[in-house]
């Protein structure tokens, strides 16, 4: 009877990042935006790199969106330690699970930096 609802018991997710404490910073209410890789750049004058986040997800059914999952997993790490972006995210979906990872940043001046990025149309998510 509970075969057609295990989808939804056999969920697990994790993430983590090898971000040392002395950059960590308090989180903020502000989103962390993922700036996509296939639009322009933003130029590392404009941040500092705060360190690596990862994320896994598994789920028993093929059905689900496992990259969208872990990304979200990753935005999440990033915003807990305080980062406001991530850069260069990557996906690796496999039929029952995914794993992402990619840089945490910081800018430098947030105002400034979201200004650049609009400026040269780069494709936030």
């Amino acid at each position: 009877m509970l075969i057609g609802c295990r989808s939804y018991f056999s969920y697990s997710g994790n993430s983590t990042s090898d971000i040392p404490f002395h950059k960590r910073k308090p989180p903020n209410m502000d989103k962390a935006i993922i700036i996509g890789t296939n639009g322009p750049q933003l130029e590392p004058r404009y941040y500092e790199i705060v360190g690596n986040v990862m994320s896994q997800v598994d789920n028993v059914t093929v059905f689900w969106n496992h990259c969208k999952d872990a990304v979200e997993m990753l935005r999440y790490e990033a915003e807990t330690v305080g980062a406001n972006a991530l850069i260069n995210v990557s996906c690796t979906s496999g039929k029952y699970n995914a794993d992402a990872s990619r840089t945490a940043i910081t800018f430098k001046n947030r105002e400034e930096a979201l200004k650049v990025l609009k400026g040269i149309k780069a494709i936030p998510e």
